[in-house]
């Protein structure tokens, strides 16, 4: 029987978990811990691969556990066949990866199983599922000299999905830090039961991240076929043996050929540098920094490779085109102009909420296309990383990720942070006001305002969506003076421009339609209208994205 049919079989037998002996057991999980900030797991994991994967595994078990019945009910409905063949159709194509991993992997996935009391495909899956299956978008930055206010380097980065669908990874999200006996300590974010990074730092200074993107013909992928070493396991790797960006960039491309399209960033705090590393079949381009600042969100942009990527060739559009080929480079840009010699951890965590921050001052995101905002609607967590102080902030798990609190760990310590924790955005407050007026409940939706107000104070939307709840309520002494306070603070912006002709004092404009909460997710457009019944408008575009309630800010 071939392995892949023997691991497609074990679907149809229960895992139990397999405890070391007594003493080693208790000698190998005294070595680790779990705990957890806000929705967020963290995970303290020292030893061999085998005893890290079974700290992992017996820590975490109940969220594995749960995460795996979640998840394969999701699969399910993937796959083309009978529900009931699901599961071990996916065990026999997980299989083909086994041959693609390093024996320290292999022993650490066995390592979770036991733990976990699973099948060892079954962190194989977990590890994998992304290069089978599925698909996410994500963005990052990252800033040295003169752009950052210490010239230390700070990297930034959105891991952002492609479907609400996906979200049910958020309540198995973990912040896991590694010291491995064998290689560097580092830390990463992934849900539990892997053994893979998307993006984290390690103890030598050295950080990275990753998105991907697509190329405009198939040309640069003719003959490339899977299974490949998922790209997960690739940078996990670069996190514990890469001390130099030569070393990361080295351990990638001895992976080399891909039939898909990436682009990480790699930073090194001793070397004060970062770089983009974009890859495509099997050529690759290391794009340098400019002016102290290098940044990517899904589409190549060095010269080997920007003239192949699916949106075109950046370096002939104009300005405008930019906009709307590339409209969260373009954001980026404004950015860092902005931020020049002013970037630090609480600048980071704004630069990945944009343009909510911007809204708040009257900022109107000239692209209204879904998924060209920075922040992504279902913006999974985010990360902001201080390699050279071996520092790192890890979103909660609420969507947005970025719009909720940033619990704060040092690596070096291997610890949380508490006072140095960043605040939410009050985005999340926002989304939820809006969430129960399309509901028709007008009192939650008041209360859960009030909140937004209270975290980041009285910005042009929230005042704009104050006057209309209170007009709504017949308060309009109250609706008039928000909307006074609007139009005079936030003069010659589209918001000022609508708060005036709420009042009568300005002649309507029919293009204007400022989103609520934001342009992220606009779940409602405020317009003129003849009255308060006609001044919020239900936006039925393709940029807005309905998130379960499950998964939006608990109450």
């Amino acid at each position: 029987m071939s392995m892949a049919m023997g691991d497609a079989l074990l679907a149809f037998v229960p895992a139990r978990a397999k405890r070391l002996p007594r003493r080693r057991h208790d000698y190998v999980l005294a070595r680790a811990r779990m705990e957890r900030a806000g929705a967020l797991t963290a995970l303290y994991l020292k030893g061999s691969p085998y005893e890290m994967g079974y700290q992992h595994g017996a820590l975490a078990r109940g969220l594995i556990q749960r995460f795996r019945a979640e998840a394969y009910e999701y699969v399910a409905t993937l796959v083309p066949v009978p529900r009931a063949l699901a599961k071990p159709v996916l065990f026999y194509y997980a299989s083909a990866y086994w041959k693609t991993l390093g024996a320290d992997h292999v022993e650490e996935l066995r390592g979770i199983a036991h733990g976990a009391g699973a099948h060892p495909v079954e962190p194989l899956v977990a590890t994998a599922v992304w290069e089978m299956l599925l698909t996410h978008g994500c963005s990052e930055f990252a800033g040295l000299g003169p752009v950052t206010a210490d010239d230390s380097l700070l990297h930034g980065y959105n891991y952002d999905l492609m479907l609400p669908e996906h979200a049910i990874i958020q309540p198995y999200l973990a912040a896991i830090f590694y010291e491995p006996d064998e290689g560097i300590p580092f830390a990463t974010v992934n849900t539990v039961g892997t053994v893979g990074a998307n993006a984290g730092i390690n103890a030598e200074g050295i950080s990275v991240a990753w998105d991907n993107t697509h190329l405009s013909t198939n040309e640069l992928f003719q003959g490339i076929g899977g299974p490949i070493v998922p790209f997960i396991v690739t940078l996990r790797r670069l996190l514990q043996y890469a001390r130099t960006i030569d070393d990361a960039v080295r351990i990638v491309v001895e992976t080399l050929p891909r039939p898909l399209a990436d682009i990480i960033i790699i930073g090194s705090a001793k070397e004060e540098r970062a770089v983009a590393l974009e890859t495509a079949g099997r050529v690759h381009a290391v794009r340098p920094m400019q002016d102290g600042a290098i940044w990517s969100t899904n589409s190549f942009r060095s010269d080997t490779l920007a003239p192949r990527d699916h949106l075109g060739d950046w370096r002939s559009m104009t300005t405008n085109e930019l906009w709307e080929k590339f409209p969260r480079y373009a954001a980026y840009d404004e950015l860092y102009r902005a931020y020049a010699g002013k970037m630090d951890a609480h600048a980071a965590a704004a630069m990945l909420r944009d343009p909510w921050p911007r809204e708040a001052e009257g900022y109107f995101h000239r692209n209204p296309a879904p998924r060209a905002t920075i922040t992504r609607n279902v913006t999974s967590f985010s990360m902001i990383m201080e390699p050279g102080k071996k520092r790192l902030w890890v979103s909660d798990a609420v969507i947005p990720g970025c719009h909720g609190r940033f619990f704060a760990f040092d690596l070096g310590l291997m610890k949380r942070l508490p006072d140095l924790d960043l605040g939410p955005s009050g985005f999340q407050e926002a989304l939820r006001c809006a969430d129960c007026f399309l509901k028709n409940d007008r009192e939650p939706s008041r209360v859960w305002l009030d909140r937004a107000i209270g975290i980041v104070g009285e910005t042009a939307p929230l005042l704009l969506m104050r006057a209309l709840l209170g007009g709504l309520s017949g308060d309009e002494t109250g609706a008039r003076h928000d909307a006074e306070r609007v139009a005079a603070t936030w003069k010659d912006s589209p918001h000022a421009r609508l708060a005036a002709s709420w009042m009568g004092s300005a002649l309507p404009d029919a293009k204007i339609a400022i989103p609520f909460p934001g342009a992220t997710n606009p779940y409602l457009l405020l317009v003129h209208g003849a009255d308060w019944k006609g001044r919020a408008v239900i936006n039925t575009s393709e940029s807005v994205v309905r998130i379960p309630e499950r998964y939006l800010l608990p109450e």
